[in-house]
């Protein structure tokens, strides 16, 4: 029990990523008590990691580099639970506009989704099945469907999967579109992982 209630008490790590398909920027921040005397989250690390482009069926985690970083972070997570929030390039999404008042009343989640996931299908031309769908609602009459290709969705779902594996604990993943096209990163960390940063920050103010 006591081991339970002290594992309770250490703040989650978060790492952010900025995800450009075989080119990955990583940041990871301490939790909310490790921050610095500015109040800001205390930086524990930062990679940038060149990956080739794999299938999915191709396992990550055999890669040099790879293994490599996850060790270093799973020797910086100790205990304590990882946040990871992926940042999907906007070259990659494409953002539709969703009318408001689809359905009257309350719906089924599931059937919602398959009927986003066509909506989308038919403003582009492309098969539901290969699609990834979000819905993204700004105020209470403007949404937007966010789309990407689901290998793109794969991909990531198969990194957050290798990361819990090394780290052997508890992990919670998420996905969103970048959104920003800039961002500015703090002036000790270099330009080259302000939008990793951000999706680090972002996590950290809006937990997955």
């Amino acid at each position: 029990m006591l081991k339970h209630l002290a594992r309770r008490r250490i703040k989650p790590l978060v790492l952010g990523i900025d995800w450009q398909i075989d080119s990955l920027r990583i940041v990871l921040l301490g939790g909310a008590n490790t921050t610095n005397h500015q109040g800001q989250q205390q930086l524990l690390g930062q990679w940038h990691l060149s990956l080739p482009s794999l299938s999915v069926s191709d396992p990550m985690r055999e890669q040099a580099e790879w293994q490599d970083f996850m060790a270093q972070v799973a020797s910086l997570l100790g205990n304590a639970r990882l946040h990871i929030n992926v940042g999907m390039p906007n070259r990659l999404c494409s953002w539709l506009h969703c009318p408001t008042g689809l359905f009257e009343g309350p719906a089924n989640l599931v059937a919602l989704q398959l009927h986003y996931q066509r909506m989308a299908a038919a403003a582009l031309n492309i098969e539901p099945v290969n699609l990834r769908v979000c819905h993204v609602q700004l105020s209470s009459n403007l949404s937007f469907l966010v789309v990407t290709k689901r290998h793109y969705d794969d991909h990531i779902g198969q990194l957050i999967s290798s990361l819990h594996d090394a780290v052997k604990g508890s992990v919670i993943g998420c996905i969103e579109p970048q959104g920003l096209t800039k961002v500015l990163a703090p002036a000790f960390l270099d330009d080259g992982y302000a939008m990793a940063w951000f999706m680090a920050n972002k996590a950290r103010l809006s937990p997955c």
